[in-house]
C-alpha cells in the first residue's frame, strides 16, 4: 500500500440521521462508537462542503492534514455518495438550511465553514442568514453567483435521460495535474447519480448572494487554483473585492479540483488562516 492510499483509508467516518436522512460524515482523529460525536476540543472546528455531484471524500487531504490541529469534518449531501436520499435538495437555501441541522445534531458551535465550489456557496449562504453561527468561511472556487452556462445544463440533462454518456473533463484541472489525480477525482464523482449533480447544477443557477455580501462581517478566506478557468478565477477575485477584509489565496499549479490536485498548500494555507483567528 502506497502513501496516497493509507491516507485514503485513515479517514474515519460513520453515520448521523440528520433531519431524518442518513448522513455520511468524515472526520479526523480517534474513531468513535457510532452515534457518538468525535472529540472536537483541538483547535478550530471546520465543517467541509463538496462541490456539485461530489461527496466528503474531496476532503480526505484536508482533513488528515489538519488533523492535531483543529476538528475537521465533511459529509455526504443527501443523495451524493453514500448519503440516504434519491435527489438534490434542489436549492442553495435548503442545503443552509440542511448545513444548520448537521452543526445542531452534532453539537458543533461557531464552526469555520469551508466550502467548495456549490459548498461555498452553501457556506455564504448559512452565513449571511445565520451570522453568529458561524467563526469564519473558507470559500474554494467560490463566488457571489454562478453564471452556468446553458450548453452545460443540456449536457447533463442529457445524461440523466441516457441519451449522452458521461464525459471526462480536463478543464478542471490545471496542465501540471498527472493522471492518477484526474482518475481518482472521476471515480468520486461517479460515486453520485447524474440527476442529484443535473439538481445541484440547478440549485447554483437560481442561487445569488451578492446583494447582501456587503453586510458580511466575518473573517474570509478566497481560495482559487492559479490555472482555473477565467471566468472562475474572475468570479473568486470578484468575490475577494465584494467582502471587506476578505484574504485571498491563489493555490499554484491547480485548476478547480485543487482540493485534489494540491490539498497539502491547501492545507497549509488554511491552517495559516485558522491560526491567524486564535491569534
Amino acid at each position: 500500500m502506497n502513501q496516497r492510499q493509507s491516507t485514503l483509508l485513515s479517514v474515519p467516518n460513520k453515520y448521523f440521521s440528520i433531519d431524518g436522512v442518513a448522513t455520511f460524515v468524515h472526520h479526523s482523529g480517534t474513531t468513535t462508537l457510532p452515534g457518538v460525536v468525535p472529540d472536537t476540543q483541538a483547535g478550530e472546528t471546520v465543517v467541509c462542503l463538496h462541490d456539485i455531484g461530489g461527496n466528503g471524500a474531496e476532503f480526505r487531504g484536508l482533513l488528515d492534514g489538519l488533523e492535531g490541529a483543529h476538528s475537521p469534518f465533511a459529509f455526504d449531501f443527501p443523495g451524493h455518495s453514500r448519503s440516504g436520499e434519491l435527489d438534490s435538495l434542489g436549492s442553495i437555501a435548503r442545503m443552509a438550511e440542511f448545513l444548520g441541522e448537521f452543526c445542531s445534531v452534532l453539537g458543533l458551535e461557531r464552526p469555520v465553514l469551508l466550502g467548495h465550489g456549490m459548498g461555498a456557496a452553501v457556506a455564504l449562504q448559512y452565513a449571511l442568514s445565520s451570522p453568529a453561527s458561524v467563526r469564519a468561511l473558507v470559500l474554494s472556487a467560490g463566488a457571489a453567483r454562478f453564471d452556468i452556462p446553458d450548453d452545460r445544463i443540456e449536457g447533463l440533462r442529457r445524461i440523466t435521460e441516457g441519451k449522452a454518456q458521461r464525459q471526462f473533463d480536463r478543464s478542471i484541472y490545471s496542465p501540471a495535474t498527472g493522471p492518477e489525480i484526474m482518475r481518482a477525482c472521476f471515480m468520486e464523482s461517479v460515486k453520485t447519480d447524474p440527476r442529484v449533480a443535473y439538481g445541484d447544477l440547478l440549485a447554483c443557477k437560481d442561487w445569488d448572494g451578492s446583494a447582501d455580501l456587503g453586510g458580511l462581517d466575518l473573517p474570509v478566506l478566497i481560495v482559487w487554483g492559479e490555472d482555473a478557468q477565467d471566468t472562475s478565477k474572475q468570479d473568486s477575485v470578484l468575490l475577494a473585492e465584494r467582502i471587506s477584509g476578505a484574504k485571498k489565496l491563489e493555490i499554484p499549479k491547480a485548476g478547480h479540483a485543487l482540493l485534489h490536485e494540491q490539498p497539502a498548500a491547501l492545507v497549509d494555507g488554511v491552517s495559516g488562516f485558522l491560526s491567524e483567528l486564535q491569534s
